[in-house]
């Protein structure tokens, strides 16, 4: 059984595999451009994607100051709580740090998901490029002689098709993760608002013990 599922999961993988290499020789020279433009894009989405995740942590819980570090990804948590109170107990100053760490990762973030967007929407203009130099080429055989027009006209119009695709198959998924990797930066920022609460608690203790 399990050899059968396994033998049967090669042939879609070969058959995908030639599809592919298929429209890829069909496609012409744009293909390239869009095979590295989807693969940086998607490194960078996953990337961003995953430093968001290993930032939050699942819950909040009051940790005293020595255990900041058991926060679920800790790390970029002891950093900002270590920042922001240090060694003063001053809930003014504190959140002041705060709203510099605020404006700087909302900064950081904003801008890698601009430049996200400009990616992802390339990519449909470039299959829209491929459009035009299939068409382009499918009106440069139907001035040809009968002998090579059919050729030329079915490669034009093979190269205007699959471009655009490509396009949209680069872009689509692309726009739904930059919309999913939005709602994990205001999740973010949400935490980061959670965790000055923590941390002026912490402070306002610390200076009126009861």
């Amino acid at each position: 059984m399990i050899k059968t599922l396994w033998r049967m999961l090669m042939e879609v993988i070969l058959e995908f595999w030639k599809e592919a290499n298929l429209a890829w020789e069909k496609g012409g020279l744009l293909m390239p451009v869009l095979g590295l433009l989807s693969f940086y894009t998607y490194y960078l989405a996953f990337d961003l994607w995953l430093k968001l995740r290993s930032v939050i942590p699942s819950e909040i819980k009051a940790f005293p100051r020595e255990k900041w570090g058991a926060f679920k990804g800790g790390g970029r948590v002891n950093d900002i709580m270590r920042y922001c109170i240090g060694e003063h107990a001053n809930a003014k100053q504190t959140r002041k740090k705060f709203d510099q760490i605020r404006t700087s990762d909302a900064s950081y973030l904003n801008r890698r998901l601009r430049f996200l967007i400009v990616l992802a929407s390339s990519a449909p203009l470039i299959g829209l490029l491929g459009t035009v130099v299939g068409m382009l080429r499918t009106f440069d055989g139907l001035s040809m002689q009968d002998g090579y027009k059919m050729d030329t006209v079915a490669s034009g119009i093979s190269q205007a098709l699959v471009t655009t695709q490509t396009g949209l198959l680069v872009s689509i998924p692309a726009l739904a993760l930059i919309h999913l990797l939005y709602r994990r930066k205001k999740a973010w920022l949400t935490f980061i608002n959670r965790l000055e609460s923590l941390a002026i608690r912490q402070v306002s203790s610390a200076t009126n013990p009861s």
